[in-house]
């Protein structure tokens, strides 16, 4: 009866330790959100009525005067931020790798599209390989990737 009642006090303190751990460990707040990203699509243009992606490619030359990626959000509560990392992976810049050339930020809700966009630098756009990270509330989404040549 001893070892008995020995045993079951073991395990409950063993189980009220690990019962406990999660809790101990979240000393920040706990964020959880709905919204989602799909179609995400590099292109040429916009539809400036619906957000869609017009000449979807994800090749561009060194004088394609913008690109742009469209994607859609679905059930996104309201202020919901969705952020675009646009990065230089590698190419003819030598010594250059995963370069942040910009990051922006959108407020959005419900569902819809977005779009991103990033104009010709003033020389051209270096050959090589790019992508956008994207982020819903600071937490990865989805990344698109696309060549310059």
């Amino acid at each position: 009866m001893r070892k008995s009642r020995f045993l079951v006090a073991t395990l409950a303190v063993i189980s009220a330790g690990v019962l406990s751990l999660p809790l101990m460990s979240c000393n920040s707040e706990v964020s959880f959100t709905t919204a989602k990203l799909s179609e995400v699509t590099m292109a040429r243009s916009i539809d400036s009525s619906t957000l869609k992606p017009v000449q979807v490619t994800d090749t561009f030359s060194i004088d394609t005067p913008e690109i742009f990626l469209s994607a859609k959000f679905s059930n996104a509560p309201s202020e919901t931020e969705i952020t675009a990392e646009w990065i230089y992976v590698e190419g003819e810049v030598e010594g250059m790798t995963d370069f942040l050339i910009d990051t922006v930020s959108v407020e959005v809700s419900g569902t819809d599209y977005l779009y991103f966009s990033m104009p010709m630098p003033d020389t051209g756009w270096p050959r090589g390989q790019y992508a956008v990270k994207l982020y819903i509330d600071g937490k990865a989404a989805e990344t698109a990737t696309f060549t310059v040549q």
